[in-house]
């Protein structure tokens, strides 16, 4: 059985937005497709998905990502032949990001370990239930306005290993690397933007997995409107990506994120309340 084209457009819709609203894109999959009795054969639109979701973060995150790349360049000048001061911000954001970007890598060599979790809704309800008390702690915290400039190596590796954890189904990446990032004294609109850079990473590691699951396991017969519906969804992954991106820079600058935090625990419920029907 598979998805016809509006189940498709959904599951294209829920993996993007909640890719980056912290309430666990894998989250949603397992639940949707539990409910449609799919399992299995979903390599190829996984792999659009996550085409979808790079796209929308690197086209968010451009523009920070060519001032690191100015800087770095800038840095293997010469001093006395420089022609404009040397960005030392950006060479500390890059920094710091190759330290949290560490454990994001151990993660993905870890994410096949992790997959069959996905099958017990269990196991599922109590992730996402844990996902909620991370997102509702930092409110009770107070606030700073760190950055990479006053970070230590420590606290960048703590806040990898919070996206790191998003290979357990129901943890979300964004959320705990911005919970934990909040805990440490970081700036909220700072937190989101590694977040997301980080989360860049791993969904490029996610593809690369993809791609090996399809040579291992084949794509099947497709045919144009297959391959229509394939791109479809990694437009609609796409969109709702920048949606998620363009509502949690709101909530960085504003409310934060506990809100969350109550959603996570209302579906965990219900994920506890659809594996006892089942």
């Amino acid at each position: 059985m598979d998805l016809n084209w509006i189940q498709s457009i959904v599951y294209g819709f829920l993996s993007g937005f909640m890719d980056i609203v912290p309430i666990s894109a894998q989250a949603h999959r397992v639940l949707m497709l539990k409910l449609y009795g799919i399992n299995g054969g979903m390599e190829v639109m996984q792999l659009v998905v996550h085409i979808g979701i790079f796209g929308a973060l690197y086209f968010s995150c451009q523009s920070q990502i060519i001032r690191i790349n100015r800087a770095r360049a800038l840095a293997r000048v010469p001093k006395r032949r420089r022609k404009r001061p040397l960005d030392t911000r950006s060479l500390m954001d890059w920094s710091m990001l190759k330290t949290m970007l560490l454990p994001v890598l151990i993660g993905l060599l870890l994410h096949g370990y992790a997959e069959p979790l996905n099958d017990n809704l269990v196991v599922l309800s109590v992730f996402l239930f844990v996902n909620g008390l991370i997102l509702y702690i930092p409110q009770f915290l107070p606030g700073s306005n760190r950055d990479s400039r006053t970070l230590s190596r420590v606290e960048g590796v703590l806040m990898g290993l919070g996206a790191t954890a998003s290979v357990l189904p129901g943890i979300s990446a964004v959320g705990t690397a911005t919970s934990i990032g909040s805990v440490c004294g970081v700036e909220r609109s700072f937190c989101l933007n590694m977040a997301l850079m980080m989360n860049m990473a791993l969904n490029l590691g996610l593809i690369i997995l993809d791609v090996m699951a399809l040579f291992a396991e084949g794509a099947g017969v497709l045919s144009f409107v297959i391959l229509l519906r394939y791109l479809v969804v990694c437009l609609t992954a796409f969109g709702s990506c920048l949606l998620g991106i363009k509502l949690m820079r709101y909530l960085a600058g504003h409310h934060g994120y506990s809100i969350f935090g109550f959603y996570c625990a209302g579906l965990a419920l219900f994920t506890f309340i659809v594996n006892l029907m089942a």
